[in-house]
């Protein structure tokens, strides 16, 4: 593994964060630019909510795929950059400005490695023949070092129509984009979120016996900042409910729902989280259950149905959720879930390709996105073998999803 670094490699430990810079230091690099990206309004909605975890939205009317970006925190800088952050990246996905293949698998493969196109997930549509013309980009596998061509589908965001005739072959989402202070923030940022789309496909697989006996013991957490958000839900008269939903990828992985009792119309909040350190991975997913529940609120997301407003909809997504409140039987404590503390990026993206590996992954493919006007660190990672997101309306269960059987393992 040869990864350029493209800065400071030491993070800072602070907020719960795992960067090599404060929230402040990038908000002050960022916000006098955001123009540039399209964005034209950064707005905190915290108070909106009664529960009070930081919640930002980032603006752009003129966006090629999703005009409003969310961002979560501890603090109200970590959701401005969280915000901020995202409207950037996927920005620099929808103007993708690198050089394209426009060829056959057959007369690329002659002179041009490829990624596994087998083990990428596919969606309702055939597979494309090795003679069918296809769009395809530079990517560099982190594992052979080697460069590899993947489908332009899954790199850019530019979903503006019409579609060009070659798409929906392969998955089109924002799963494994990612930006960050460096290029190795960025990538081992990307790769958490393509593990953690990974781990709730499968567990949405699991039988419902495996999916009660995942759910977490909320008096077992001791993450100072976890337990300051769970205070908030309290306080706020929100249940909680947590399951550690980690694979056989063995990276901490959790999926957290709060809901309020009392009220039959009541959003829910729906959050999940993937970290080396199982304390950060725990804290986003409670940050972005907060965050979800914000989304409805406001309502600024375009892609919200009317359905999902409604309490048939409340009611369908709950069904989905085991959810244990009795008490009599034993749940799963935090301390018992896999962590790794590193004080170095590269030590964090050295651990995550250990456990891909153990788990049978065989390629990362980062493709870089940056651009040179303003050196901001973005990239698009996709990772062979694993699940595509499970929510989206044209995904279709792999081999993993279809084999999951919820003991951290493939049946």
């Amino acid at each position: 593994m040869n990864v350029d670094t493209g800065g400071d490699k030491q993070k800072l430990l602070v907020d719960g964060l795992h960067r090599i810079c404060t929230a402040q230091q990038t908000l002050d690099r960022i916000l006098p630019i955001k123009h540039e990206f399209g964005i034209t309004r950064l707005a905190n909605v915290t108070g909106l909510d009664r529960i009070g975890l930081p919640v930002a939205l980032a603006i752009r009317p003129n966006a090629r795929s999703i005009a409003v970006s969310q961002g979560k925190g501890s603090t109200l800088a970590l959701a401005k950059v969280s915000a901020l952050m995202e409207a950037v990246e996927i920005w620099h996905a929808e103007h993708f400005d690198q050089p394209v293949f426009f060829a056959s698998v057959q007369d690329l493969s002659k002179h041009h490695a490829f990624i596994d196109l087998d083990r990428l997930p596919r969606i309702r549509a055939r597979a494309p023949g090795r003679t069918e013309r296809l769009h395809w980009v530079y990517g560099t596998d982190l594992m052979s070092d080697r460069n590899v061509l993947v489908p332009l589908e899954m790199v850019h965001a530019n979903y503006t129509h019409p579609l060009s005739p070659d798409t929906g072959f392969f998955p089109a989402s924002t799963n494994g984009l990612a930006s960050g202070n460096n290029r190795l923030e960025a990538i081992c940022h990307a790769i958490c979120e393509v593990i953690e789309r990974d781990a709730l496909a499968l567990w949405h697989h699991w039988p419902a016996h495996a999916q009660r006996a995942s759910q977490l013991d909320i008096t077992s957490i001791d993450d100072p900042l976890c337990l300051i958000a769970l205070k908030k839900f309290e306080n706020a008269g929100l249940d909680c409910f947590v399951w550690n939903v980690t694979s056989d990828v063995a990276v901490a992985t959790f999926m957290c729902v709060i809901c309020d009792p009392q009220a039959e119309t009541s959003h829910l909040g729906l959050g999940s989280g993937t970290h080396p350190d199982r304390a950060v991975a725990l804290q986003r997913a409670l940050n972005e259950a907060a965050q979800t529940r914000l989304n409805y609120i406001t309502g600024a997301r375009e892609d919200l149905s009317f359905e999902e407003y409604s309490t048939s909809g409340r009611d369908q997504k709950m069904a989905g959720f085991n959810v244990e409140q009795d008490g009599k039987r034993a749940l799963q404590r935090f301390d018992d879930v896999p962590t790794s503390v590193n004080a170095d990026l590269e030590s964090d993206l050295s651990w995550l390709e250990k456990c891909l590996r153990d788990a049978g992954v065989e390629e990362i493919a980062v493709v870089d996105l940056e651009r040179k006007e303003f050196e901001i660190a973005v990239v698009r990672v996709i990772i062979p073998g694993l699940e595509a997101p499970h929510d989206d309306d044209s995904y279709v269960a792999g081999d993993r999803a279809l084999n999951a059987n919820g003991k951290g393992r493939l049946r």
